[in-house]
C-alpha cells in the first residue's frame, strides 16, 4: 500500500508538473512552428508540451480574441497567428472589453498559384500564364474551360484535350490565403473581380468549383484532380512539386514564386524580402498594440517582386501576468526561438522569407510593451557546450536531441540530394519541352501502335511521349468525340477503330458550334475470324459453320455442339452428347462486334434478329459470357471447351487458336487463315476501292461503308478496315503536338517498317493507298507548325535537327527483341527442315525436339537477363549476382542427372504420347 501512494504522488507530482503552450492560426507556417515546438520539447529538461492547431488566420483570430462566439473577455489559446493583420472588428471588440494584443510579425511568404494541367500539354518550359484579368475571369466562374481563347492568347503552346473543364479550388472557411488572394485580385484588375476581397468571399457553386478545407486539403484537391486550379502558400506548393503559374508584377516580369524567391537584388534581397523592405521604406509600421488591419505587401515595386506577399504575425496578450512564470518563460523562449536566428535560419526550408530588421521588433515590444508575470525568470538557449550550466531545468539547449528529430533531418537530407539529382537530370531537356501525342480506340491495332510510337520515341532527339489506349473502337469513338462533361471536344489527339465513326456519333460531332468535323484515314485490312474450341479429336476435319447456322448459334437458337444444323455441315463431328455451346462475346463497344454482327446481319436477316453495331444486346443465357477485349476473348477460348467466339484473325492465329470455315460470296469454304494466304484480305480492299463503297469526300459521314462478303475466289467474308479517326481542322492545337501528330500519321500510313504485315494486317492496296493519302492531305495543321523530317539515309549535321525523326537512332530493346524473334524464326525453319528430311516413323514424337527447342529459347533469354544484372552489379559496384545453389548444391532449375532406369522408363512414356503440331513453335 505504502508503494502504491508513492507510486499516485509520483504520477501526481509529474502531471503537475506539465507546462502547456497552445496556440492556432493560419495553416500556411504550421510545419515551421510543428517543427520549432518539437525541437524545444527535445532542448528541455522540463516536461513540456506545445501544440499548434492549424485552423485559418481567422478560425485563429476568433479563439485567441473569444471563448465562445461574441465572449471576448477571455481566448482560448496562448497565443495565435496569422498572415493577415487582426480583423478591425475583433480588434476593436477586444479593447472594448479590456484587453488589449500586439502584432509580432516574424516572416514574409508568397501566396502561389498552382495547377495541374499536365506539364507536357502546358507547351512552354517557363510554365502557364496568366494575366490577373484571366486569373479573376477564372476565379469568378467566368472563363470555365482551358481552351478558352483568352488562356490560349497568353499560352500559345498550351494543347490541352478540346473544352477541358477547369476545376476550381478555394478555401471554405476564414484564411489568410483567401485574403492575400483576392485582395492581389481586387486590386490588380477590380473591372473584372466582382466577388470583393476578405479571408472569405462569397464563391460561385457551380459545379466547377470545390471548398476545401486548409492548405492541406488545398494540397489534396490540386493533387488528385487533373485540370485543377487554386491558391496556395508558396511553402506547401513547392513542397509538393505542383506547377505554378507565372503572374505579372509590377514592373510587368512574368515569373512565379519559386523564380521570385531564388531572384536577389542590387541589396541581396529576394523578391519576397524586397515587397517587406518596399513597404517598410514607403511607411512606418503601426505600434505594437495599434490597429494593423490596413497594413499588406501586394504589388510592391521591384523587378523581381512577387506581387502576392504576405506577412505573418504571431497574436500575443499584451498582458502576461496571469500566466504562471514557467508558462511564460515557455512561451517567450518558443518567441525567441522563431524570432532568432535559429528560427529565422529555418525559414527558407519552409519557402517562407525572413522579416526585415526594420519589422523584426520582438526583442522592443518584450522590453516594453509586455506585462511579465511576478517573479519571472527567462529561459535561456545553449548553442555551445557550457559545462554544469548547460544541464540547468532552464536551459533551452542544442546538445539535446530525439532520435525522430534526428532521423527526419537525416531522410530530408537523402530526398533533397535525389531532387537534386532529378533537377539535374531534368536539365538535359532542352527547350523544345516535352511533346504529348495521346490516342485511344480498338484493341486490334495496340502492339502496332505501340511499335510505331516507341520507334519514334527513340528516333526523334526531341523528348516526345506518345500514348494509345487500347479500349475498343466504340469506347476510342466515344472519347474521340467527347461528352457534355468535355463541351463534345475530343479526350485524345486522334481515336482508332476498325469500324468507320458510327453515325451517331459522327452527327453529334458535326452538330456542335462552331461545327467539328473530322477525316477518315484507312490503315490497314484486317480479317476478324471465328474460333472455338472443340477438342480437335471430336471434330473429324476442320470445323465449318454456314452464315445462318453461325447466326442461330450467337443468338441462342442452336445451343449444343450436337445439333442437327452443326452435324449436317460437319458429318465427322462427334462431341459428347448435349455438350453446351459457351459463347463469348465482347462487353463494351468493339470493332469485333460490330465485323461480326454486321455480317451475320447481312447474310441472314432472317435468323438474325439482334442488329448489328459495335455493342448489341446479348441473350442473358447461362452459355453466354461477355469478356473483355481481345486478350479476355482469348483466355475465354484457351481456358474453356467447347466454346465459340470471334476475334481478329491476327490475335487468333498467333495464340493457335481453332477456326471455323466460313463461305465467301464465290460459294469457297475457307479459314481465315487459308484466305490471307491467297491474298483474299486484300483482294476485298480493292473491290472496295474500285466499287466505289468508300466516300469521294474523305470527312463524309462514312458509317454504312462495310467490306462484307465482297465479291472475289479467295476473299475472306469478314473484313474490316482500321482507321485513324482525325479531326480535321487542327489549327488550334499545339503545334508540336501536330507536327508529332502528323509524323505518327505518316509513319503508319506509309508503313515502311512493314509493321502492319508483322501485327498481321494486309497493307492496303495501292488504290486503297490513294485514298489515305486524300484523307490526311486534308487535315489543317498550324501555320507555326515546323512537321518533323525523317532521316532515312545519313544526313550529316541536319539529321541533328530538332525536327528530324532519325531512323539512325535507336534503343537497346529494340534490338534485342530483334534479335530474339530472328533467333525463333531460325529455329523454327531448322526445326521444320529436320522433320522433313527425316523419316516420320523415325520421329513419331516431336516433343523431345520441342523441348530441346524451348529450353534454348529459355538459355537465351536467361542468358540476357544475367548480362543485365551482371551490368547492374558491375555499376554498382557490387559482385555479380551468385546462381541460388540447392541444398546438395546444385544450381536450382537445373534437375541431377537422371537414373538410366528412370530415363527408360520415361523414353518409354514419350513414344506413347501424341505428335506436336510444329506450327505451335511459333507461338512459343
Amino acid at each position: 500500500m505504502l508503494r502504491l501512494l508513492s507510486l499516485a504522488a509520483f504520477v501526481t507530482a509529474s502531471n503537475a508538473q506539465l507546462l502547456q503552450v497552445d496556440g492556432s492560426g493560419t495553416t500556411n507556417p504550421s510545419k515551421y512552428f510543428w517543427k520549432i515546438m518539437e525541437t524545444m520539447e527535445a532542448r528541455l529538461l522540463k516536461d513540456v508540451r506545445l501544440t499548434y492547431r492549424a485552423v485559418g488566420s481567422s478560425t485563429g483570430q476568433r479563439e485567441f480574441t473569444q471563448q465562445t462566439s461574441g465572449d471576448f473577455t477571455a481566448g482560448l489559446t496562448d497565443f495565435a497567428a496569422g498572415d493577415i493583420p487582426m480583423d478591425p472588428s475583433r480588434y476593436s471588440s477586444l479593447t472594448t472589453a479590456g484587453r488589449s494584443m500586439v502584432h509580432v510579425p516574424f516572416c514574409l511568404g508568397a501566396i502561389g498559384v498552382f495547377h495541374s494541367v499536365p506539364a507536357g500539354e502546358v507547351g512552354d518550359a517557363k510554365g502557364l500564364k496568366l494575366s490577373p484579368c484571366v486569373l479573376a475571369k477564372i476565379m469568378k466562374g467566368e472563363i470555365t474551360t482551358w481552351d478558352h481563347q483568352d488562356i490560349k492568347a497568353e499560352n500559345p503552346n498550351l494543347n490541352v484535350p478540346a473544352g477541358t473543364t477547369i476545376k476550381v479550388g478555394h478555401r471554405t472557411e476564414g484564411s489568410s490565403s483567401t485574403t492575400g488572394f483576392t485582395g492581389y485580385l481586387n486590386s490588380k484588375c477590380p473591372a473584372d473581380w466582382s466577388l470583393g476581397s476578405g479571408s472569405t468571399v462569397s464563391w460561385p457553386t457551380s459545379s466547377g468549383f470545390t471548398p476545401v478545407q486548409g492548405s492541406g486539403g488545398m494540397a489534396s484537391f490540386i493533387a488528385g484532380t487533373p485540370y485543377a486550379i487554386g491558391y496556395l502558400d508558396a511553402g506547401h506548393g513547392h513542397q509538393q512539386d505542383f506547377q505554378e503559374v507565372n503572374l505579372k508584377n509590377e514592373a510587368d516580369t512574368w515569373l512565379n514564386s519559386k523564380d521570385a524567391l531564388m531572384a536577389t537584388d542590387a541589396n541581396g534581397n529576394n523578391g519576397v524580402a524586397a515587397a517587406g523592405k518596399a513597404a517598410a521604406e514607403a511607411a512606418p509600421f503601426p505600434a505594437a498594440t495599434d490597429d494593423w488591419s490596413s497594413v499588406n505587401l501586394y504589388g510592391k515595386a521591384g523587378t523581381n517582386t512577387w506581387p502576392i506577399v504576405l506577412v505573418s504575425y504571431l497574436y500575443l496578450h499584451k498582458d502576461w501576468s496571469s500566466f504562471s512564470t514557467e508558462k511564460a518563460a515557455v512561451l517567450k523562449a518558443f518567441v525567441d526561438f522563431v524570432l532568432g536566428s535559429e528560427g529565422q535560419g529555418m525559414l527558407s526550408d519552409f519557402s517562407f522569407v525572413v522579416v526585415p530588421a526594420a519589422m523584426n521588433t520582438w526583442q522592443s515590444v518584450w522590453d516594453n510593451t509586455i506585462t511579465k508575470p511576478t517573479g519571472f525568470v527567462p529561459l535561456t538557449f545553449e548553442s555551445n557546450t557550457e559545462k554544469w550550466v548547460g544541464q540547468g531545468a532552464n536551459v533551452v539547449s542544442s546538445k539535446r536531441n530525439s532520435y525522430s528529430l534526428w532521423k527526419l533531418g537525416d531522410l530530408e537530407s537523402s530526398i533533397n540530394s535525389m531532387k537534386e539529382r532529378l533537377d539535374s537530370m531534368q536539365t538535359h531537356l532542352d527547350g523544345y519541352g516535352i511533346v504529348p501525342l495521346h490516342g485511344s480506340g480498338t484493341t486490334n491495332t495496340k502492339n502496332w501502335f505501340a511499335k510505331a510510337m516507341k520507334l519514334m520515341e527513340e528516333r526523334a532527339r526531341v523528348p516526345l511521349f506518345l500514348t494509345y489506349r487500347a479500349v475498343g473502337s466504340g469506347t476510342g469513338q466515344k472519347e474521340f468525340v467527347g461528352d457534355s462533361n468535355s463541351g463534345y471536344k475530343s479526350y485524345s489527339h486522334f481515336g482508332a477503330g476498325d469500324i468507320p465513326m458510327s453515325g451517331t456519333h459522327f452527327q453529334t460531332m458535326t452538330s456542335q458550334t462552331p461545327l467539328e468535323s473530322m477525316v477518315h484515314i484507312p490503315l490497314a485490312l484486317g480479317a476478324i475470324g471465328v474460333f472455338h474450341s472443340v477438342p480437335d479429336g471430336e471434330i473429324g476435319g476442320s470445323l465449318k459453320l454456314d452464315a445462318c447456322l453461325l447466326a442461330k448459334i450467337f443468338s441462342g437458337q442452336v445451343e449444343t455442339w450436337d445439333h442437327a444444323d452443326i452435324k449436317a455441315q460437319n458429318p465427322g463431328i462427334n462431341v459428347p452428347a448435349g455438350s453446351k455451346i459457351k459463347v463469348f462475346h465482347r462487353r463494351l463497344g468493339s470493332s469485333s462486334t460490330g465485323g461480326t454482327t454486321g455480317y451475320l446481319l447481312k447474310k441472314c436477316p432472317e435468323h438474325w434478329s439482334l442488329g448489328a453495331g459495335s455493342s448489341i444486346s446479348w441473350p442473358a443465357k447461362s452459355t453466354f459470357k461477355a469478356v473483355e477485349g481481345s486478350p479476355g476473348m482469348q483466355s475465354a477460348l484457351k481456358d474453356n471447351q467447347y466454346g465459340i467466339g470471334y476475334l481478329d484473325a491476327g490475335h487468333g492465329h498467333d495464340f493457335g487458336l481453332s477456326e471455323v470455315a466460313l463461305t465467301n460470296l464465290a460459294g469457297q469454304t475457307r479459314t481465315s487463315k487459308e484466305s490471307i494466304a491467297l491474298g483474299g484480305v486484300a483482294e476485298a480492299g480493292t473491290a472496295a476501292a474500285n466499287g466505289n463503297v468508300f466516300p469521294t469526300d474523305v470527312s463524309a459521314d462514312w458509317s454504312s461503308v462495310n467490306l462484307y462478303d465482297m465479291a472475289g475466289d479467295s476473299t475472306w467474308p469478314i473484313v474490316l478496315v482500321s482507321y485513324l479517326y482525325v479531326k480535321k481542322d487542327q489549327s488550334a492545337t499545339n503545334p508540336k503536338t501536330a507536327a508529332a501528330l502528323k509524323a505518327f500519321i505518316k509513319m503508319v500510313v506509309d508503313d515502311t517498317d512493314g509493321m502492319a504485315q508483322q501485327f498481321g494486317f494486309t497493307p492496303p492496296s495501292a488504290d486503297l493507298k490513294r485514298l489515305s493519302n486524300s484523307a490526311a492531305d486534308a487535315i489543317a495543321y498550324p501555320s507555326t507548325m515546323q512537321a518533323f523530317d525523317v532521316e532515312s539515309s545519313t544526313n550529316a549535321y541536319g539529321g541533328m535537327a530538332t525536327n528530324v525523326i532519325s531512323m539512325k537512332r535507336h534503343s537497346y530493346d529494340i534490338y534485342d527483341s530483334n534479335v530474339m524473334r530472328d533467333a525463333l524464326s531460325k529455329l523454327e525453319t531448322d526445326y521444320r527442315a529436320v522433320k522433313q528430311e527425316e523419316p516420320m516413323k523415325k520421329y513419331d514424337n516431336t516433343l523431345p525436339v520441342l523441348c530441346s527447342v524451348v529450353a534454348l529459347v529459355i538459355s537465351l533469354l536467361t542468358s540476357c537477363m544475367a548480362c543485365f544484372a551482371f551490368k547492374a552489379a558491375k555499376s554498382a559496384g557490387a559482385a555479380p549476382p551468385a546462381l541460388p545453389q540447392a541444398e546438395s548444391g546444385t544450381i536450382i532449375g537445373l534437375a541431377a542427372p537422371m537414373p538410366k532406369e528412370e530415363k527408360k522408363a520415361v523414353d518409354l512414356k514419350d513414344e506413347e504420347k501424341g505428335k506436336v503440331d510444329p506450327g505451335s513453335i511459333a507461338n512459343l
